[in-house]
């Protein structure tokens, strides 16, 4: 939809009823609190919201257009690092992401339209390009530019597969064969729909080539993998492009991510939501997705504390004048509090910093102009976070315009930074009243076409690591990078080696697998062999009897690729791992059912009774039967040994899930329409899904669960409040806390009140919720009587939690 822009002169009562009839059209527009005689209408405008600045005009500092030298003055990190520039304008231009092929060339691409005019006015004119950049003369600076590709519609993400590369452009996955020359060969659609549908902001990125061999994307549910052209297709994956390399599989992961996302050595994966630092999955991606009669999705556990502390002012951003978005006193006053725009996110697995700054994570904010760092740990079913910098950034900017977003370990071993360099981020469809006087006031429109910047940051007392140049090695060598200390190595030889399917070096990545002194390296070359259909029984076998967890895990996972010949011989070694600790128990749940051997149900018995209740367990259970869920129950009525209800309850679940967590059997013919319309609405138009998730068991940092919700299924008027007028954070939810940064909007502007209606039904009778439905006459009731709102409810408003203490 185009932006409208209404100019509404206050005397003239007939220009007050078109506007009038505007609003209801515009998506959550408003009428807004201003004093100045004429009102621009923005599609971010929330109904009645006072958007007074909370920052004088004097008070902010201007933002011009710094060049290269004066953007690194601005730029403050931590003692012993520096950051250096790699690339500036010409010869990068508004980079959104990048990719280092194996000879450490950087491919990027460009959104050259992106917000070319606060309207986003042409915005998807073909002029987005995908380039590379050479470092001729090993200076460690960018000389040379080359445009691959110049017609794309606003690209969003890069990645380096054999024969080319692979990028996205606004709506689909492309292949461009780069020839010898750096011309363009074969040029084809791989994905149609990609990225089809939504706007610019909340669209599938990242192509991340991860350890077990598939891409995986933020914002998406879908992952890619190539395999060889007479390679068959294993039942999960479907067959959706072939060229004369390769052809490429595709299936469904969880959903997970918005900007970015990267991986640790052991394949976990870590992105973000607008408002989390980080988010670190504990189990491996899809683990819990084996059993098609009952799906979960891995939780991503919030990294740390989403709390950011810039250098300069943050004025411009969406929403800050709403409470607590910017610091209200103090020294620090008009800073951004928290995370509100994050961005791709890196665990670094480099080798160029000190040895603590090994797997730490990485993230970007680029309304705040910082990066911030969180050490992680693994606990029991759970990642953590810790600032390594209390009270402070790794890295942090005066410079308005720093946009960082997108972070690369490096083949120097470095930390690369994607810097946008543009002074508007927030993009139209969701721009505000509030933000366009913001940009405006300080021409943060201006100046943007052909600006962009690419940084290093590195630790001063440490040489650069040597640049690759692998295609022309000897792919015997790619196989000694298994073992390189930098992971970004590890994972391009482990690339190069299974997407050109080099089957003759398996016995020469065995041995790594039984002589490596590193386990990283061991676990890099199970997931090689794997990708060369190399897994067998002695292999396995290593892994499991392994000094390090870890091996331990990655065998067991792989046992899965074994021939039901070598079942028998592997289960008398794989079912004894579960009593060593929790996590070797979790693992060998997991694919139990998978493992034809009568070992496999006691084995899972004792999985219940060891650890019965700690996180994951039920659900590993339950996805490891598969199949053998009835034999399973039989078999746990016999041995009399577990009761637990809730796991049996979800046995119970299994292949019917819908059904059993579904109330709308029980509702009225015109209940049950009411439910299918909300259903309709929570995954389209409203978009209720992609902060609660399509489960309703929400989304961490972006929405609470609805799932046994008191605001959900106790007193209507409540929850007609809140779908009127939104919420903000922070809410208890079912005795627990969810302190969300991210603000729920009000529909009384964009749904009727049936709508509103509809989807109380749905969501007050799914996932398990059982509540009787209302009419759209209570809404209408609710919104008359609130019809003076002006800001979204907060907990004390509607709820008295005190009663309960």
């Amino acid at each position: 939809m185009s932006d409208h822009q209404v100019t509404i002169g206050f005397k003239q009562r007939a220009k007050k009823v078109l506007a009038c009839i505007l609003l209801l059209v515009i998506n959550n527009a408003a009428a807004l609190t201003t004093n100045n005689s004429e009102t621009k209408i923005n599609k971010g405008d929330r109904l009645g919201h006072d958007m007074t600045a909370p920052i004088p005009a004097e008070e902010i500092p201007p933002a011009p257009v710094l060049n290269v030298e004066k953007a690194l003055q601005s730029i403050h990190v931590q003692d012993g690092f520096v950051i250096e520039n790699v690339a500036a304008e010409p010869l990068i231009q508004s980079p959104v992401d990048i990719a280092f092929d194996a000879n450490g060339r950087i491919w990027a691409v460009e959104m050259q339209t992106y917000m070319p005019d606060l309207d986003a006015n042409n915005e998807e004119v073909p002029q987005g390009r995908v380039v590379l950049l050479e470092d001729t003369d090993a200076n460690g600076k960018i000389d040379k530019r080359t445009v691959i590709l110049n017609d794309v519609v606003l690209p969003r993400t890069i990645s380096m597969v054999k024969g080319g590369i692979l990028y996205a452009s606004h709506e689909s996955l492309h292949f461009a064969e780069i020839l010898e020359d750096n011309s363009v060969g074969i040029h084809e659609v791989v994905d149609p729909i990609y990225a089809k549908g939504g706007n610019v902001e909340h669209k599938p990125n990242a192509m991340h080539y991860s350890l077990d061999n598939w891409y995986y994307n933020a914002k998406s549910n879908r992952k890619y993998r190539v395999v060889p052209l007479n390679s068959a297709i294993p039942d999960s994956a479907e067959e959706i492009y072939r060229n004369k390399y390769w052809k490429m599989l595709l299936s469904t992961t969880e959903n997970r991510g918005q900007w970015g996302i990267s991986s640790d050595d052991y394949g976990r994966l870590y992105h973000n939501g607008n408002s989390s630092a980080a988010r670190g999955e504990y189990l491996r991606p899809g683990a819990l997705m084996n059993n098609p009669g009952l799906q979960f999705a891995v939780d991503a556990n919030t990294l740390g504390s989403n709390h950011v502390f810039p250098i300069r002012i943050n004025p411009g951003v969406n929403r800050a004048y709403l409470p607590n978005t910017l610091v209200a006193e103090g020294p620090n006053k008009g800073k951004l509090n928290k995370y509100t725009a994050a961005s791709g996110n890196n665990l670094y697995r480099g080798d160029q910093f000190p040895e603590e700054f090994y797997g730490v994570s990485f993230t970007p904010e680029p309304a705040g102009n910082l990066i911030s760092v969180r050490r992680v740990t693994q606990v029991e079913g759970k990642l953590e976070g810790t600032e390594i910098y209390p009270q402070a950034e790794i890295l942090a900017s005066t410079d308005e315009r720093f946009r960082p977003v997108n972070l690369n370990t490096a083949p120097d071993g470095t930390l690369y930074i994607v810097d946008m360099y543009h002074g508007v981020i927030q993009h139209a469809d969701y721009l505000t009243t509030y933000l366009r006087e913001q940009y405006e006031s300080r021409d943060l429109q201006k100046h943007n076409a052909g600006m962009g910047r690419i940084y290093r940051l590195r630790w001063a007392q440490r040489p650069l690591g040597s640049l690759p140049s692998m295609t022309s090695e000897n792919p015997q060598k790619w196989v000694t990078h298994l073992e390189h200390p930098n992971g970004w190595w590890r994972d391009m030889a482990r690339q190069l080696i299974v997407q050109n399917y080099l089957q003759s070096l398996v016995p020469q990545i065995k041995d790594i697998v039984k002589n490596s002194q590193s386990h990283i390296a061991r676990i890099n070359a199970l997931w090689t062999l794997e990708g060369l259909d190399a897994i067998d029984i002695e292999t396995i076998e290593l892994a499991l009897l392994d000094k390090h967890d870890k091996v331990k895990v990655a065998g067991i996972e792989l046992s899965t690729r074994l021939s039901k010949n070598d079942h028998e011989s592997l289960a008398q070694k794989l079912f004894t791992l579960h009593d060593d600790n929790y996590e070797l128990g979790v693992n060998v749940a997991l694919v139990a059912g998978q493992i034809d051997s009568p070992l496999a149900l006691p084995a899972l018995e004792q999985v219940l009774n060891l650890y019965g209740g700690k996180p994951y367990v039920y659900e590993a259970v339950i996805n490891g039967l598969t199949g053998k869920e009835k034999e399973f129950a039989q078999y746990l009525d016999a041995k009399d040994t577990f009761n637990n209800t809730e796991f049996t309850d979800l046995l119970a679940k299994v292949g019917r899930k819908d059904i059993a967590n579904s109330n709308v059997l029980n509702l009225s013919k015109g209940q049950q329409n009411m439910y299918k319309r909300g259903k309709a609405l929570y995954d389209g138009k409203a978009a209720c899904f992609g902060c609660h998730g399509q489960d309703g068991e929400g989304i961490n940092s972006m929405g609470p669960p609805l799932v046994n919700s008191e605001w959900v299924i106790g007193n209507p008027e409540i929850l007609a409040k809140v779908l009127l007028h939104g919420l903000m954070g922070p809410i208890t939810v079912d005795n627990k806390k969810y302190d969300i940064s991210m603000i729920m909007p009000g529909f009384a502007q964009s749904l009727s009140d049936q709508e509103l209606a509809d989807i109380s039904t749905y969501i007050r009778n799914n996932w398990g919720n059982k509540a009787h439905p209302f009419g759209g006459n209570v809404v209408t009731k609710f919104r008359t009587q609130t019809s003076d709102r002006q800001m979204p409810y907060t907990e004390a408003e509607l709820i008295d939690r005190s009663k309960n203490d």
